[in-house]
């Protein structure tokens, strides 16, 4: 079932995340101090661009007649999408990029979140309870059969955890034989191609997927790093390998019937990466939780199925 985050303010308040992550921009920072920093978007999505002379398309006439923009996105990935239980204010760069793209088309950063499995997005899409999926969501062929992705917007890869005292992984081959946690989609479709001999078992959640590995009844985990480096920030009973492989490029999912507001949103793509907005976004977010500067944003339309 999903739940639904109202988040009907012109900026989002801070929140506070582990700090010990890395999206492919950097290397993992060390938890020498209470290794918690506080991230806000705030900044980045006030100085955040407004989109002038806009066509006129079925999907913006009804977010403009909303309101606000309906979202699917995610509330437990440290660094793009982490809501704070004592404020219920959400940030990252995931949500930076919602919030971003709603002041583009609204004049105001008005975002609704709504949290669901990673198997439910494409029909969220389709029948319309959301304007646009961003939450880590993977590029691929099958999925842009059902709905249409402008991006990239960030290119992750594919990574693998296991438990704390779990096998040794330093590639994608040593998962051969060995139980692993996917969710459906673009991760198990990696896992399938990168490593045919690794038994994929499915679950919906990533909470889910994380569970199965501290229990042993898998072990290993492979998603994209945005998402598992996150996981393993909080939970020490996770770690993350340092075996990593192919690419997950990551697009803002958007219903299909409606190319030409897909072609709004990449413009608003192309805007924020030349003025600044999505260097600044990255600093505010995941440059906190990595070393190194940020990494340049990818170009849209430069991945099949975007």
């Amino acid at each position: 079932m999903s739940v639904l985050f109202s988040r009907r303010t012109a900026l989002l308040a801070a929140g506070t995340v582990p700090l010990l992550a890395s999206c492919g921009g950097g290397t993992t920072r060390t938890a020498g101090n209470p290794a918690y920093a506080t991230l806000d978007q705030a900044d980045a999505v006030a100085r955040g661009p407004v989109g002038a002379d806009l066509p006129e398309t079925p999907t913006l006439r009804r977010i403009r007649a909303q309101g606000v923009l309906r979202q699917s996105g995610s509330v437990t990935t440290p660094g793009f999408g982490m809501m704070n239980p004592a404020t219920g204010k959400i940030t990252g760069f995931d949500i930076g990029i919602a919030q971003l793209l709603a002041k583009y088309l609204l004049g105001t950063p008005e975002v609704d979140t709504i949290t669901g499995g990673a198997d439910t997005r494409e029909a969220i899409l389709q029948n319309q309870s959301v304007d646009v999926a961003v939450c880590t969501y993977t590029i691929s062929k099958s999925r842009a059969r059902l709905v249409s992705f402008a991006g990239p917007y960030y290119v992750a890869r594919s990574g693998i955890v296991t438990a704390a005292d779990g096998p040794r992984i330093t590639a994608v081959r040593d998962l051969a034989g060995k139980d692993v946690a996917v969710q459906p989609g673009a991760a198990q479709e990696a896992l399938q191609k990168a490593c045919p001999q690794a038994r994929a078992v499915v679950f919906e959640e990533s909470s889910q997927c994380a569970a199965a590995v501290r229990q042993g009844r898998v072990q290993a985990w492979s998603a994209n790093t945005a998402i598992l480096l996150g996981k393993a920030a909080v939970d020490a009973r996770l770690r993350m390998t340092p075996a990593t492989y192919g690419s997950s490029p990551f697009g803002i999912g958007l219903p299909k019937d409606d190319p030409a507001f897909k072609q709004i949103v990449v413009g608003f793509l192309r805007r924020i990466a030349a003025d600044g907005s999505w260097r600044r976004l990255w600093e505010q977010t995941v440059g906190p939780l990595v070393s190194g500067p940020a990494p340049e944003p990818p170009a849209p339309g430069s991945v099949p199925g975007s």
